[in-house]
């Protein structure tokens, strides 16, 4: 049926079939408003039976006369055939518009998608149509064994093992413009409405490689900022009396190079050497580490900063965290080497008592989420396992539920029997008393009774306040705890536990110090909140966001001035319409957040990787139209990340695969820039053994496309960018 039918059906006087098909039909539509899926698709019989109690009382009400009614009775709704496409929805092919209609929907007044596909708005978007339906259309093609055969990609350090088909690639390309970086590509291969380059946390590997370097010159900058104006005699106490070794550097080197100006200092920092070693143990993460290096080869070597990156030699940059922690921690509001030696006791029972208060809440959270769910037999049953009929264990956890009370002494052996017999079975009366002897001693303490039992005493605790309230709330279980904390602590504060306390108070100084270092993350892009508390950070473990790790890129490209990153240019509303509005945004030059010599420096290095280093597989791979090659530079990362499991003494238990990441990211001549990624994750990503290699196999495959694109984009002024004096 088509309009004008319907209309003039509509439009007769008098009801007859024509005018009670078209009746039916409309009002069908209508309803299946509340639902179109499950009637216009799934359960085309309930929609038959909805409107026919609709139209009785539409007639009902005068709405429609008895004949009208009689007629639309008589005539089935028809439904279109093969109206939708077979098949599962095909995201992947989408991956940009979602991208864009989220940023639409994050505008003020757009409360959801529902809003958004109701608005009368013409999108001006920064995506390249056709670049992405070619590089998406490649990165298809990788799920193909023949396509990886064909173009080289069954290879070690490549898809020489696993299913190509599992895994997922995705890639961006962004172009710097004078008022923000456009997105010209944002795609992935995994077909959900999920969006890998924005949504997902990944372990890129060595890629925080270039987070860590980029920090580490910005502290250099500082540090030249701080000390260049004093005079010999406070550079050499500075020197002396450092309580970092990179202030102790930057101090020892100034006084040696009066003068030195800021480009000059930065490249002196960089060729500061490093011992490659992986034989030390490190202490970090609250615990005691050993690393590798991708390569064995670097293992007796000494390298310095720049060569390290440019060959991503692990331990290196282990070594470089490890003095950036340091740096922060020497200039925490307290004095972490006073903390430790005793000289600051105040400040080291504070501390102290922080870090028990932010144990016993962790046990406590733990306990109460094992047990909530619970019935009281069941919690009794989970606390004790094969315990759980034992009439002395049992008897245990019945005065450990009850110590402190006062009226735990006025507990009689009727009731101990009674419990016993219930949870353990028949009780001789001897045996009650012996155990009454034994427990009830009002004396003992829940720490006293975790101990007897080999439970935490809040596990204890927590597990005896559920059963008696099932119901109750984590706000309030955490109010009646205050004491049991208390209790559960005491043994920390034991001087005899000197070690225990040495231990935690370095993690926590530790922590403290990443917490001061985060901010300085933060600025350059990093998308969490927290950084990782371990030395493992340079090497990828707090992860990383492929779109965040693309802004960093632009950053360095940009001099240092981060600008927006956008997908739409301008909005027009109420397009052919009195109330026709275009919205475009104002161009900016971005805010400043790294040195103009940081950046220079960095995309050195980063040329170096490619030309040198772990990406010379793309070097010389893009050209301009005469054949002269254009300019690409980045970082590789690998990761192989696994869930390890030690025993006492450092021994392996086992080793489980969790997820496989490969990562490039780069900028190509002075205003492209993006990331291409591959990853498996889950168990089975312990069946590939792809690194870095495979991304730049992938990237290579698409420079001619990448190539003809920027040839063809037109060049645009850049916005004169002003260099932040120190």
């Amino acid at each position: 049926m088509d309009l004008a039918y319907v209309h003039a059906a509509l439009e007769q006087p008098q009801a007859d079939i024509e005018k009670a098909r078209a009746y039916r039909h409309v009002l069908a539509l209508l309803y299946a408003v509340h639902a179109p899926t499950r009637y216009l698709v799934r359960n085309h019989r309930a929609l038959e039976s909805r409107i026919d109690a609709y139209a009785g009382l539409l007639q009902s009400a005068g709405i429609i006369d008895a004949r009208l009614l009689i007629l639309m009775q008589r005539v089935p709704l028809e439904f279109a055939v093969g109206a939708l496409p077979e098949g599962p929805p095909r995201f992947v092919e989408h991956k940009a518009v979602n991208a864009v209609r989220l940023e639409v929907a994050g505008l003020p007044d757009v409360p959801n998608f529902y809003d958004l596909d109701r608005l009368h708005v013409r999108i001006d978007s920064t995506i390249d149509g056709a670049l992405q339906d070619q590089v998406t259309r490649v990165l298809r093609r990788l799920a193909s064994p023949t396509f990886v055969a064909a173009n080289g990609l069954h290879e070690p350090r490549m898809l020489a093992r696993g299913d190509p088909r599992q895994v997922t690639y995705s890639f961006l390309l962004l172009e710097s413009r004078p008022e923000a970086n456009f997105v010209r590509v944002q795609t992935d291969t995994r077909n959900s409405p999920f969006d890998i380059n924005e949504g997902m946390k990944l372990e890129l590997g060595s890629t925080a490689k270039l987070r860590t370097l980029a920090h580490y010159l910005e502290v250099m900058t500082q540090l030249h900022g701080e000390l260049s104006p004093l005079d010999t005699l406070a550079l050499q106490e500075r020197a002396a009396n450092a309580r970092d070794s990179l202030t102790g550097w930057a101090a020892a080197t100034l006084h040696a190079e009066p003068g030195l100006d800021l480009e000059a200092f930065l490249s002196d920092a960089l060729e500061r050497p490093y011992s490659a070693s992986p034989v030390e143990l490190f202490s970090t993460g609250g615990g005691v580490h050993r690393f590798h290096n991708f390569e064995s080869q670097d293992n007796r070597r000494v390298m310095s900063v720049r060569e390290a990156a440019v060959h991503s030699t692990n331990l290196v940059y282990i070594r470089v965290m490890r003095d950036l922690v340091h740096f922060h921690e020497a200039r925490l509001p307290y004095d972490a080497s006073a903390v430790l030696a005793g000289r600051d006791a105040p400040t080291r029972e504070k501390l102290l008592a922080q870090i028990a208060d932010d144990e016993t809440r962790k046990v406590l959270a733990h306990a109460y989420h094992r047990y909530r769910e619970l019935r009281p037999p069941e919690i009794l049953a989970r606390l004790l396992g094969k315990r759980a009929r034992s009439h002395r264990q049992l008897a245990m956890v019945f005065y450990a539920w009850r110590a402190g009370d006062a009226a735990t002494t006025r507990v009689g052996a009727n009731a101990l029997a009674g419990w016993l017999q219930a949870g353990g079975g028949d009780v001789r009366p001897d045996e009650v008393q012996r155990l009454e002897h034994a427990y009830g001693n009002p004396r003992l303490n829940i720490a006293d009774f975790g101990y007897l039992l080999n439970l935490h005493p809040l596990e204890l605790w927590c597990a005896g306040e559920l059963s008696r309230n099932p119901q109750i709330s984590w706000h309030d279980l955490l109010a009646r705890s205050a004491k049991e904390r208390g209790i559960a602590s005491t043994w920390l504060f034991n001087t005899r536990n000197r070690k225990a306390q040495d231990v935690r108070l370095r993690a926590r100084i530790e922590r403290d110090a990443f917490t001061r270092m985060t901010p300085y993350w933060r600025s350059l892009g990093f998308p969490f909140e927290a950084l990782v508390p371990s030395y493992a950070t340079s090497i990828g473990s707090s992860g990383d966001r492929p779109m965040a790790l693309a802004e960093l890129m632009g950053i360095i490209l940009n001099e240092g001035y981060r600008r927006p990153t956008i997908r739409v240019r301008r909005l027009g509303f109420g397009v052919g319409t009195p109330y026709h509005t275009v919205l475009e945004r104002i161009p900016g030059e971005g805010d400043p957040v790294m040195q103009a010599s940081v950046a220079r420096l960095l995309r050195k290095v980063l040329t170096e990787v490619v030309e040198h280093g772990t990406a010379r597989r793309v070097n010389r791979a893009f050209a301009d139209e005469i054949g002269v090659p254009i300019r690409v530079a980045g970082k590789t990362g690998s990761g192989d990340n696994r869930l390890e499991t030690f025993a006492r003494g450092g021994k392996l238990v086992s080793s489980h695969a969790v997820s496989r990441t490969a990562t490039f990211v780069f900028y190509l001549g002075d205003r492209w820039f993006g990331v291409i990624t591959a990853s498996v994750s889950g168990p089975q990503s312990a069946s590939y053994a792809f690194t870095s290699s495979l991304p730049l196999a992938v990237l290579k495959l698409l420079a001619p496309t990448l190539s003809a694109t920027i040839r063809d984009r037109p060049r645009y002024p850049r916005i004169p960018l002003a260099v932040t004096k120190q």
